[in-house]
């Protein structure tokens, strides 16, 4: 399938963006940065739908825990919603990203070399903090707390963004590199840091400061500890973004050719 005149548009932009002089927009460039660039290839409007069906479905079964014996709505985390948004608009973009880079393989295959990106110690800490640490908490508060369907919904919620993410980035991570000349090389491994962005693990930490202002269901009593978890994570994700964005930069900042 061939790249739309909008994705085309969208693509030189992102070239622009970022400094990148090519003497003409390649078919394989058109293809990979449309979409990243805002372009709506076709079909994109069908992945949309499939992740608002998820949210759908997932809110959905979500309410229905208070079909289990001695599970009250009130009692559940009362911004689990934020949790389905974000899990929405990471569907929504990957999927179609997704495609696009195999419609691109197809047609141009793979360049040896560079090393596929590997993920640095500080990308690792914010999954680590944001569901390594969300876990321990909602595993203490089950255990030393009457909040027990709270920490039992909280861990539920983690555990599926946990396993979004982790499809996210081991995809990304496993892609093998499209390229075609020196140049898409370079926005390859551009384009691999910038869908590592896209993951944001630490944007899952954010609902726990919500729970407070809509619902009793979260333990007063740990809330300092709650808040500081979230702090903890959403700084570590900034951190990694500005580490991220940078290691970009600097890779399209050689990929031109003197």
């Amino acid at each position: 399938m061939s790249a739309t005149d909008a994705e085309r548009v969208a693509a030189g932009r992102w070239l622009v963006k970022h400094r990148v002089d090519v003497p003409t927009l390649t078919e394989l460039l058109a293809l990979r940065l449309g979409f990243r660039a805002g372009a709506r290839p076709p079909g994109t409007w069908r992945w949309v739908g499939v992740a608002v069906l998820a949210y759908v479905v997932a809110t959905i079964g979500f309410a229905s825990l208070t079909f289990l014996p001695g599970v009250r709505g009130v009692d559940l985390v009362d911004s689990s919603y934020l949790f389905f948004i974000v899990m929405a608009q990471q569907l929504g973009y990957w999927l179609p990203a997704r495609i696009r880079d195999r419609q691109a393989l197809a047609r141009f295959g793979t360049l040896a070399g560079p090393p596929r990106t590997e993920v640095t110690g500080w990308f690792l800490t914010v999954p680590l903090i944001t569901f390594g640490g969300g876990a321990a908490l909602a595993v203490t508060i089950f255990a030393t707390t009457p909040f027990r369907t709270y920490a039992a919904s909280w861990l539920l919620l983690l555990a599926m963004s946990a396993a979004i993410t982790a499809a996210i980035v081991t995809d990304v991570l496993r892609r093998p590199v499209i390229a075609e000349d020196a140049t898409s090389r370079a926005v390859d491994t551009a384009v691999r840091l910038h869908d590592l962005l896209m993951a944001m693990p630490g944007i899952y930490a954010l609902p726990v400061l919500v729970d407070p202002l809509f619902g009793h269901a979260q333990p007063p009593e740990w809330r300092p500890w709650l808040v500081g978890y979230a702090v903890l994570a959403v700084t570590a994700q900034l951190v990694v973004g500005l580490v991220q964005w940078r290691r970009l930069r600097a890779v399209l900042s050689g990929s031109t050719p003197s």
